[in-house]
């Protein structure tokens, strides 16, 4: 394979693609990123979580010089850190979120969404906490029914691993996908989104503000919602720790996120 020309913008899932199972951002992959943006490549970290969560992270990943955008709640959010612009996009409307919190939590599910100050969670739970922790979000209870006003982006339920197919299973005798689509985004975590959202829609918002091609980007992902990411460009690696439903429609693979996959790739081709 050659070295890929005329990348303008890399693209990175965070949790499984861009952290280690540790969390972390190993110095390797920092080292190359700061050398992409040496060269004019742009940054964008682009994940199903909200952009407020994301961006104190930043200083603890050692990214904070070098993120140019960040998109947030699978495309639903997108900052031009470089400009302070923050765009939102396709969100669910509040008569859809009530009747989905209603049939999950009857389910036993425990359904939550993220906001400006935290994790808000029907109850407490170990996985709650796993979850919590992994984000370092602030995490409380609530009548999540009662707390939906308005849209929101999508709604979130954290499931005991051992029942992420039961909730496969349930979501795909109820769905209703004129109206939302539902998948898992980690061990843990299965979520529910507008139709037309995904990482895909995040992705051309930042392109198309950089007056760029799609065939300049460069992204890479690992799990089932960075599929339309990894299915939409020309330019897209999944890490070998990535599911298969990613790994099917990504364009090249390269080492798990605990052996410094992205930096192994832009080190080879970019």
């Amino acid at each position: 394979m050659e070295k890929l020309k005329n990348i303008k913008l890399i693209a990175s899932d965070i949790d499984g693609t861009l952290i280690n199972s540790k969390s972390e951002t190993t110095k390797k992959t920092v080292e190359m990123i700061k050398k992409a943006h040496e060269q004019g490549i742009k940054f964008a970290i682009c994940s199903g979580r909200p952009v407020s969560g994301i961006t104190p992270l930043l200083k603890d990943w050692n990214l904070e010089e070098y993120c140019d955008y960040v998109i947030g709640m699978n495309g639903g959010e997108v900052l031009d850190r470089t400009n302070n612009k923050f765009i939102t996009s396709y969100m669910l409307d509040e008569p859809t979120l009530k009747k989905l919190i209603k049939l999950y939590d009857a389910q036993g599910f425990i359904t939550c969404y993220f906001d400006d100050t935290g994790l808000y969670v029907s109850r407490m739970s170990d996985d709650v906490i796993n979850v919590a922790t992994r984000t370092k979000s602030p995490v409380f209870t609530a009548d999540i029914y009662e707390k939906t006003k308005g849209p929101q982006t999508k709604l979130m339920m954290i499931v005991e691993p051992e029942r992420m197919d039961e909730i496969h299973e349930f979501y795909e005798k109820t769905k209703d996908e004129s109206k939302y689509i539902g998948f898992k985004t980690a061990h843990d975590l299965f979520e529910i989104n507008h139709p037309l959202l995904g990482k895909d829609v995040g992705v051309r918002i930042v392109a198309a503000s950089m007056n760029i091609d799609l065939d300049n980007v460069l992204a890479f992902g690992d799990t089932t919602n960075d599929v339309p990411m990894l299915a939409d460009l020309k330019h897209s690696v999944v890490m070998a720790n990535g599911t298969q439903d990613a790994k099917d429609v990504a364009k090249y693979e390269t080492l798990s996120c605990n052996d410094d996959g992205i930096a192994v790739f832009l080190e080879k081709y970019v």
